[in-house]
């Protein structure tokens, strides 16, 4: 925490949150500058995390990709927060995976057809199928500062309803809800 502090002071990062999920760890941070990697952040983990799988050279790190988010930063001024949020949350959950390409093309259309409508840094990223939501409480509602990259209106009205077919229904005991929280470890 110590470090990830000295970085916000420094204006290398805006904000940072690890989270907990099973045994799936989950960094969020932005880094307004240089990329800076998680090792940077958090320090070397490799001896107490499992190897992830899918590239030649072994890594303890997947990167997610940002497939959604509700507005962008225009500056380093604008993106930062005024105020520390009273909370930082996250949940995950699973796409059926022959309905990805659907899922993103919607929240894409959504995104580029009504920019700002919802809290100002909330975002969702994806690894392979799985979907991780980062949101603070309470939402930051903002006027759009920037125009979206469609001209178009096929936003579904129905959301929910559009969304519904598109997750992966869980096979455990952990609860009904589509997207299941997780546990924050910590932020700054």
């Amino acid at each position: 925490r110590p470090a990830l502090e000295q970085r916000v002071a420094a204006d290398q990062i805006l904000t940072a949150s690890l989270f907990r999920w099973r045994d799936k760890i989950f960094l969020y941070y932005e880094c307004p500058g240089a990329a800076i990697t998680p090792g940077d952040l958090v320090g070397d983990l490799d001896q107490v995390m499992a190897t992830w799988p899918g590239e030649t050279t072994p890594r303890v790190w997947a990167p997610m990709m940002d497939i959604f988010h509700y507005n962008r930063p225009q500056s380093v001024e604008h993106w930062r927060r005024d105020q520390p949020p009273q909370a930082r949350t996250a949940r995950v959950i699973y796409l059926r995976p022959k309905m990805v390409s659907s899922y993103i093309f919607l929240h894409y259309q959504m995104q580029e057809e009504k920019p700002g409508a919802g809290d100002k840094y909330g975002q969702i990223s994806i690894h392979e199928n799985l979907l991780f939501f980062y949101m603070e409480q309470p939402p930051t509602a903002e006027a759009v500062l920037h125009k979206g990259l469609l001209k178009t209106t096929h936003t579904p009205p129905n959301w929910h309803e559009a969304m519904f077919p598109h997750f992966q229904p869980w096979n455990d005991e952990e609860g009904e809800e589509l997207w299941r929280p997780i546990e924050l470890v910590c932020s700054v």
